[in-house]
Parts: C-alpha cells; sequence; structure tokens
C-alpha cells in the first residue's frame, strides 16, 4: 500500500508541473482558432513535427541515458554523467546547427531563423528537464513546468492577440519559454553548474549511449506512428486540411498530458519496484485502475469534444470534431503500450522495443496511404488508432519475460466497445442536445468505475483542508 500511495504522490507533484499549466494551453487552442489560419497551422504543426523527428537523430536519446543511471543509483559518477551527457549535447546540436545554416543558405525557408532557435532550445530543455528528475528533484521539475508553460502562454497572448504575430508569435514563445526555464534550472540546481568541470569521458560516454543509442530507431518509430500523418495529409490533400488535423489532435493533447503525468511517476515507481517479489501482483493492479481510467476519460472526451468545437472554435475548423475519436482512443492506446515498454527500460533491453514499434509504424503508414484518398482525413485518425491498438497486443505479449499483468479482458473489451459506440453516434447524429446527454451519462458512469481510485483522494484532500 505503501507503494501505491507514493506513486500518487509523485504524480500528484507532476500533475502540478503539467496539469494546471496545459489546461490553460488547451484554452489557447481556442484563442488560436481565431487567430491563425488552417494553413498556417499546419505549417506550424509540421515545424514541430519536424524538430520531434530530428531530436532523437541528433542527440541519440542521450538524455534518456543520463535519466536512467542518474536514477539507477550511480551517486559516486553522477557528475561524470551530467558532465558527459551536457557535452555530448553541446557537440550534437552544433553540429546539427551547422548543417542547418548551410541548408537554408541554398533553400528558402519560412522563419528560418526562429526555427532554428526554437530547435536548439527545446535541445536543451528536454535534457535539462530529465536531467532534474534523474537528480530526484521532482518539486523542481514541477515547477518549471509551470513557469515554461505560463511563460509561453503570456508570449503567445501577447503575440497573437496585441501584436498580431500570427505563427510567428508562436514560436518566440515557445523560445523565451524555454529559455528562460534553461536559465532558472542552471541558477537553481548546483549539480548542473559543474556540467563543464569534467571533460567528456568516453567511458561514461559508451555506457551512455549503449543504453540510448537503441532508443533512436524506437523513437523514430514512435514519431512515425504519432506524426508521419503530417507529411502524408499534406502529400495527398494540402496545408490546409494538414491544420484541420493539427486542430483536430490539439483536444486529445489533455489525455496525453495525464498519461504522461502519470507515466513519469509509474517510471520511477516501476524501476525501483522491479526486483519485489510480489511485483506482478503491484503491477497489474496499477493497469487495471490506469485502463479503466482511460476509457472513462475517453468516454467523457468524446461527446464533450464534439460540443466544444461546435461551440466555441472558429468556423474554418469546425469539420475537426470528426476526428478526434479515433485520435482519442489512440493517445488512450498509446498510454498504456507507454506502461508495458516500461519493460524494456526496466531491464535495460532497449533494442528489444525497437521490433514492435517499427511493425506499428509500417502499419500505420499503410493503413494511412491505402485509405486517405477514399476517406480523407479519417484515414490519419483511424490508422493512428490500429497502429497502437496493434502494437499494445504485441506489447501485451513480448512484455510476459519481464512481468506478468492480470487482464480482465472482459471489462476491457467493453468498456473499448462503448467508446467505439460513442464515436459512432456522435458522427451519425448532429445534435448538440444529444452530446450534453452523453456527456452527462458518461461523467456519472467514469465517477462509478473508478470510485475505488476517487474516494481515497477525496478523504485525503479534506485531511489536508481540515
Amino acid at each position: 500500500m505503501n507503494r501505491e500511495k507514493t506513486l500518487i504522490k509523485k504524480t500528484v507533484v507532476f500533475a502540478i508541473g503539467n496539469f494546471g499549466s496545459k489546461v490553460l494551453a488547451y484554452v489557447m487552442v481556442l484563442v488560436y482558432s481565431n487567430f491563425i489560419r488552417p494553413d498556417d497551422m499546419g505549417y506550424y504543426d509540421l515545424i514541430l513535427a519536424t524538430v520531434a523527428l530530428l531530436q532523437p537523430l541528433i542527440i541519440f536519446q542521450i538524455n534518456d541515458g543520463v535519466y536512467r543511471y542518474l536514477i539507477g543509483g550511480e551517486n559516486e559518477n553522477r557528475q561524470k554523467i551530467l558532465s558527459t551527457g551536457f557535452q555530448f549535447l553541446c557537440l550534437t546540436t552544433s553540429a546539427a546547427g551547422l548543417c542547418f545554416i548551410a541548408l537554408v543558405w541554398v533553400y528558402h525557408l519560412e522563419y528560418a531563423g526562429w526555427i532554428g532557435l526554437y530547435f536548439a532550445s527545446m535541445m536543451f530543455f528536454t535534457y535539462l528537464q530529465d536531467t532534474v528528475r534523474g537528480l530526484g528533484e521532482s518539486k523542481v521539475y514541477a515547477f518549471c513546468g509551470i513557469l515554461n508553460s505560463l511563460i509561453m502562454l503570456i508570449c503567445q497572448v501577447i503575440g497573437l492577440m496585441v501584436l498580431g504575430l500570427g505563427v510567428i508569435a508562436l514560436l518566440i514563445s515557445m523560445i523565451i519559454a524555454n529559455v528562460a526555464c534553461i536559465v532558472f534550472l542552471f541558477v537553481w540546481i548546483k549539480q548542473l553548474r559543474g556540467v563543464l568541470k569534467y571533460g567528456l569521458d568516453k567511458v561514461v560516454a559508451k555506457k551512455l549511449l549503449r543504453y540510448s543509442a537503441p532508443l533512436v530507431p524506437n523513437a523514430i518509430s514512435w514519431w512515425v506512428v504519432n506524426s508521419c500523418d503530417r507529411y502524408i495529409i499534406l502529400f495527398y490533400l494540402g496545408m490546409e486540411f494538414n491544420g484541420i488535423y493539427s486542430m483536430a489532435n490539439k483536444f486529445p493533447t489533455i489525455l496525453t498530458t495525464i498519461t504522461s503525468i502519470f507515466y513519469l511517476a509509474w517510471q520511477e515507481s516501476a524501476i525501483k519496484e522491479y526486483k519485489t517479489s510480489n511485483r506482478n501482483e503491484f503491477f497489474s493492479n496499477i493497469f487495471h485502475r490506469y485502463y479503466v481510467l482511460l476509457f472513462s476519460l475517453c468516454m467523457c472526451a468524446i461527446p464533450a469534444t464534439k460540443l466544444v468545437i461546435e461551440l466555441f472554435v472558429a468556423t474554418e475548423y469546425k469539420s475537426a470534431w470528426l476526428y478526434t475519436g479515433f485520435l482519442f482512443m489512440g493517445a488512450m492506446f498509446s498510454a498504456l503500450c507507454s506502461f508495458l515498454g516500461l519493460g524494456y527500460q526496466i531491464s535495460k533491453e532497449t533494442k528489444r522495443s525497437l521490433a514492435t514499434t517499427i511493425l506499428a509504424a509500417l502499419l500505420n503508414v499503410a493503413i494511412n496511404i491505402a485509405l486517405i484518398r477514399f476517406i480523407g482525413l479519417q484515414a490519419a485518425s483511424f490508422s493512428t488508432f490500429a497502429a497502437y491498438q496493434f502494437l499494445f497486443i504485441i506489447r501485451l505479449k513480448h512484455t510476459k519475460r519481464y512481468f506478468t499483468l492480470a487482464v480482465n479482458w472482459k471489462e476491457f473489451i467493453l468498456l473499448g466497445g462503448l467508446c467505439l459506440v460513442l464515436i459512432g453516434i456522435t458522427m451519425l447524429f448532429d445534435s448538440l442536445i444529444l452530446c450534453i446527454f452523453l456527456c452527462m451519462v458518461c461523467i456519472i458512469y467514469a465517477v462509478w468505475l473508478n470510485c475505488a481510485l476517487i474516494y481515497p483522494l477525496i478523504k485525503r484532500l479534506r485531511r489536508y483542508s481540515a
């Protein structure tokens, strides 16, 4: 029970740093729709997708290696790990920067300067975030998440609503927020100030890369499942449709945020609990609560998103709700795949995760290309859902060598079926009153399903407020 309490505490800490600020970001999506055209939104989304692809290729996921070895208890080498990881990051990012300058010199790229600055700031911010987590500074990580989001949102409001800068406002906002947090972390975390104290230790670098390098193809495969849709849409349908799909993708980010918060806490707990004798029982209990919560959130989100888009989003983006149902389901199965994928990380057998992710990536591309000419944007959302569902099934079998989960499959299939029924109903019946009714029913059902999780949280909140 103490292990579950520890997991809850860690989840709450990470939630403080992510959830509140991400809700504000969710509200800003509604603002975007009134100040940015679909084709501009499509270009902006393409920038983010491209940076996400290049990041693992350039830094070789060294941030994951640093995090894993910092949290693994190798305290005597911590400063060497920090220094080696940071200097490796500086070298690879500098080399990438020179290549980018050469590319821009030959080919015209709109907003090239801002894209380059965003890319560099994102590399360092991501690395330092994982480093701070590895050092056990969860509260600093949480505060940094709040600081980053608040600065970004304030800058976006000024840039979009006051200065009318359009897409440039979004890029500048992210750069300012990332740089501010990088400075904050260097000032606040003493260990980071000594990253240049030691040289790049080749032995440490090899150890880190042995762990992190196999994650690169895996990260790229995840990118294919998550983001290659943008390029397929651009090729077959055009930039404007990419903007509409981008808007549809913004809504499942609420679910993704919740799952990423849990994953950060669960990753730490799972690594520490892996060698205990009753890990299968512990993992099964957490997995059951997790998938019930995820299905519940999906059921509530499917009708609610249609309601929000119809009432608050600009006319050019109204059709976006049609694609959110399968995207929510995809986000849910993605979270379950990440849960199962921890087995590879815990055992440090990261190479084994690659095959499953590549298969899912290939399936995603194949379904998307096969269907996009017939059902348009729905092909992108459905292929994402299908790929993650396939990956979940494969990983469930594959990870039995690390831990065994006892799953109530009747309950699992029933909840999944209810989500698919809700997607069908919202597509067939164009009624906001029906959406409101479905939202109310789903919320009541979700509370009933998760009462075992909600009741202890309410008791704890009452105890703190008393």
